[in-house]
């Protein structure tokens, strides 16, 4: 009897102490150091805004680059510039070549917005040759723009273009900066990669803290919350709105509504991003079981997509292009959804469309899914995801993009497949197919699987910059 009452009394202060352990990881005002990053980044590096300048002017013969705010994030890729208000000019060959027009530092202006740079500021920080106000700009135009003849503005620039057009001879040039601005920045400079990895290492850590965190009766919203926390914690923000998806809602691709209660037995899948002090995104999407164990069926899915997204990495570095991970990733889901018995017929577009709902990269940086050409029509998605002829451009050093497949079983899908596919096959074989499949599939219904990491292209091979987010199930299940 003794020794039964000690065994009950060690174990249930085994159970407080686990309890307490789990209270304190997650009390607000007592971080533990691991989810702290250290910030040694800077928010502006001179240098490098100047180099930049220099690499577009050497390769445009402009005579003068106009360009606003409107046309951000490039307005910033150039300037570095954060306030919502600005125009840059720049005049190669002139003493002041590179001129900011930005918003005065007037004390009314403080009162109402808070500090601003000012054009003193805008000089000494941003390295400007001169600052002027803003509403100067349309008066001091005339004289920029006499005997320039080649004239670069944004196809953003609505405003900038009604201002110039009226004031130009007929053989005067007028070209748009936007594609030169958007090939410079698919390839990150060594600054950018510093801000890019802080970003990705906040969001990373946020990911660490949820497996801690999360627990069945919790809502979407809470699980947000926990994240931004964290993100906020570090001194950063949301690069864009926090997808946290349960149960049925993960197989949502873009679900920010994040309003259902997580229940014991779902997945929970969180696409979220922190944005580093200079601007830069993050794209990191971990799914994990709610109650700490995959089902057999959750786990099924979970292995296929891991697997998919573990090779498609190793074709994601030099001498390969832009959608050959892609393929391999979609022919490994697609071969073992056949072997599941929920893809009959693996020759058909269809049935393999049916599951293949995107590609698995894209580029990030000052914007989550960032500006530059993959070397494929990126709108037409019926063309490029499932024709393997359609490989993209080459993939180089400097590039940073996403390897993120996903298989996504959504709750009465099949019902739908006569509107989805009725035009390329015929009433009787779509039938066959739902009839075959149907108990299969339903087996999966709510589970969504994306698993998203964000991946430095480097002259010999990779880096996965998002590697430190737990992502076998041995290291989730372990983690929770």
């Amino acid at each position: 009897m003794i020794t039964r009452l000690i065994v009950m009394l060690v174990v249930i202060g085994a159970i407080f102490t686990i309890h307490n352990m789990r209270q304190t990881v997650l009390a607000p005002g007592d971080l533990p150091e691991k989810f702290i990053h250290d910030h040694q980044v800077d928010v502006f590096d001179l240098p490098t805004f100047e180099e930049r300048r220099e690499r577009v002017l050497a390769e445009v013969e402009a005579d003068i680059i106009i360009m606003s705010t409107a046309a951000n994030p490039d307005f910033r890729y150039v300037t570095g510039f954060p306030e919502r208000q600005g125009i840059v000019v720049i005049m190669p060959g002139k003493e002041e070549s590179y001129q900011l027009f930005v918003t005065p530092r007037e004390i009314y202006t403080v009162m109402w917005t808070g500090e601003v740079y000012g054009m003193e500021r805008a000089v000494e920080k941003f390295g400007a040759d001169a600052a002027h106000a803003l509403d100067d700009f349309e008066e001091m135009l005339p004289g920029l723009l006499e005997e320039r003849s080649r004239i670069y503005i944004h196809n953003q620039d609505d405003r900038i273009r009604k201002m110039v057009e009226p004031l130009i001879a007929g053989n005067t040039e007028i070209h748009d900066i936007a594609p030169i601005l958007h090939e410079h920045r698919v390839f990150k400079d060594d600054w950018e990669i510093v801000q890019l990895r802080q970003a990705v290492d906040v969001t990373v850590k946020a990911h660490q803290y949820i497996l801690e965190a999360v627990r069945p009766g919790m809502k979407e919203y809470e699980v947000q919350a926990e994240i931004e926390y964290i993100f906020r914690r570090n001194g950063l923000g949301p690069g864009f709105p926090s997808i946290v998806g349960s149960g049925p809602n993960s197989c949502l691709l873009h679900h920010t509504r994040n309003d259902r209660v997580l229940k014991d037995g779902d997945v929970l899948l969180m696409d979220v991003g922190a944005s580093s002090l200079g601007g830069y995104t993050a794209d990191v999407t971990r799914t994990i079981p709610v109650n700490g164990t995959f089902t057999p069926e959750q786990r099924k899915i979970y292995e296929l997509v891991l697997n998919a997204s573990e090779q498609a990495t190793n074709k994601m570095k030099p001498g390969y292009r832009m959608l050959d991970g892609h393929h391999l990733a979609t022919d490994i889901m697609v071969e073992g959804l056949y072997e599941m018995g929920l893809i009959p017929d693996t020759t058909s577009w269809w049935q393999k469309r049916f599951y293949i709902q995107h590609r698995i990269n894209h580029y990030i940086g000052l914007q989550v899914h960032d500006a530059g050409e993959y070397g494929f029509d990126t709108d037409a998605r019926n063309e490029h995801i499932l024709t393997p002829e359609i490989r993209g451009r080459e993939i180089k050093p400097g590039m940073v993009m996403t390897n993120e497949p996903g298989l996504y079983f959504m709750v009465g899908l099949l019902d739908g497949i006569h509107e989805m596919f009725g035009h390329l096959a015929s009433e009787e074989e779509l039938n066959a197919f739902v009839e075959k499949v149907r108990p299969i599939y339903e087996q999966y219904e709510g589970i969504g699987v994306r698993l998203e990491d964000n991946i430095l292209v480097t002259e010999d091979g990779n880096i996965n910059l998002s590697a430190g987010a737990p992502k076998t199930i041995k290291e989730i299940e372990a983690a929770m």
